[in-house]
């Protein structure tokens, strides 16, 4: 099998080749080339050590990333390449990190201690494919298999668990039965993960267009990473949820949402947020998932009142994610027949938002055409202030007022007046 390889990966492999070592393209790379797809960057393990390395890329621009651990990562032609030695790994006694790392001779004993065959394959032009787990195999069946025994795999590193699931929802293969069970088994090892590695690792999952399957059938393993989900895989809007996701566009602010905004949260309303908090997730998609996920943004109704309530309530990029994600739940809620419909409707929602932004309307504090000092002038203090502007924005976002300063001022004239006739 012969792979078209970017030019700085032909160059490195035949500098290393050229020196006397063996040198493979390795892993991702090789796995994305057999099932046809373009690789996103590419890996090379080769049997010279770091010290080797460096003589053989003298006078390039060298980054010692893990030189240590045998990696020297290599800048030609402006491309990263990250260079290994072939390694094997010692014991895990942290259920996550090897205690020690033995460099090899054999490109075989490296591949060894990879998580799962589509990933224990290399390449070079010179050798061909090197697969001795059957990678390729399993590429063309579609299946996700633990290289060896899937129980020792998981055990020296539980993030493989989370791994397996990724993968899947992004290739759309199933996991292997025995790697499944292991996985199953398994699951509780993942309280030793750091919650960065689980959201990370969750994130490419979701991310995944077969995501819902995969959670379909890992609930259990999902739940050990994220326990304040097991009352929803277990609630009778667990169905809609995975159907939402199916629907959802591919965005982890989106995708989140669509996970957390069904989880039961009777006296915790802040559930989303705190999940996320406690993954470490960044602050932003965080305080996004809050404001989309609470149940009465689900209240919206179409037409331009409520793409006003949400411009007012969300602010424009967080009113069009709102909307993103309202469709995806009512295409979940209905019918395959009504999709059609929903999705138009949906559309023109979306064009009117973006019609009212083109306007300039009206939405926030700032661009009321009064303020503070307007609302001190005409007598009010306090928390009065704060409050009236805050009743004027939303008559002005229903368009029961316009948001002109004479007709505001009126306004308050207005109810003042009426206030003191009721005294």
């Amino acid at each position: 099998m012969d792979f078209v390889l970017p030019a700085p990966v032909k160059e490195a492999l035949g500098r290393l080749e050229a020196a006397g070592y063996a040198a493979y393209a390795v892993g991702g790379c090789v796995r994305d080339h057999v099932l046809g797809m373009e690789p996103h960057d590419y890996d090379i393990c080769t049997s010279a050590a770091p010290q080797e390395m460096q003589k053989v890329f003298q006078g390039e621009r060298t980054i010692e990333t893990g030189i240590k651990h045998g990696t020297l990562t290599v800048l030609l032609s402006g491309m990263p390449l990250e260079i290994t030695t072939f390694r094997v790994d010692g014991e895990y006694l942290d259920g996550r990190h090897p205690s020690s790392v033995r460099f090899a001779d054999r490109v075989e004993d490296d591949l060894s201690r990879r998580d799962f065959t589509i990933n224990a394959m290399a390449y070079s032009p010179k050798t061909g494919l090197v697969d001795p787990f059957g990678g390729q195999a399993d590429c063309k069946r579609g299946v996700i298999r633990c290289v060896g025994e899937a129980e020792q795999r998981f055990g020296e590193d539980a993030l493989r668990i989370l791994r397996a699931l990724r993968f899947s929802a992004r290739l759309g293969f199933p996991i292997e039965e025995a790697t499944a069970r292991a996985a199953h088994a398994g699951r509780d090892m993942l309280q030793k993960i750091s919650r960065e590695r689980i959201a990370a690792e969750l994130t490419g999952t979701l991310m995944g267009a077969h995501c819902a399957q995969v959670l379909a059938d890992f609930p259990d393993v999902l739940c050990a990473a994220i326990p304040d989900l097991e009352a929803l895989t277990r609630s009778d809007r667990w169905p809609h949820t995975l159907r939402t996701l199916t629907f959802a566009p591919q965005d982890p602010t989106l995708r989140w949402a669509a996970l957390l905004m069904e989880a039961p949260r009777p006296d915790r309303f802040d559930l989303p947020y705190e999940i996320l908090q406690g993954l470490k997730m960044p602050t932003k998609l965080c305080e996004t998932v809050r404001k989309l996920t609470p149940i009465e943004n689900r209240s919206f109704r179409k037409g331009l009142p409520s793409i006003r309530w949400l411009l007012m309530r969300l602010g424009p990029e967080q009113a069009e994610q709102m909307l993103l994600l309202l469709e995806a739940d009512m295409l979940a809620l209905h019918p395959a027949s009504s999709e059609k419909a929903i999705r138009k409707e949906y559309r023109q929602n979306r064009e009117e938002l973006h019609r009212l932004l083109d306007e300039n309307v009206c939405y926030s504090l700032s661009q009321l055409a009064v303020n503070g000092q307007d609302m001190a002038k005409a007598g009010l203090r306090g928390p009065q202030i704060g409050q009236t502007l805050n009743r004027l924005l939303l008559q002005v976002v229903m368009n029961e007022l316009p948001n002109e300063r004479e007709a505001l001022l009126n306004a308050i004239h207005q109810e003042n007046e009426d206030n003191l006739r009721g005294l």
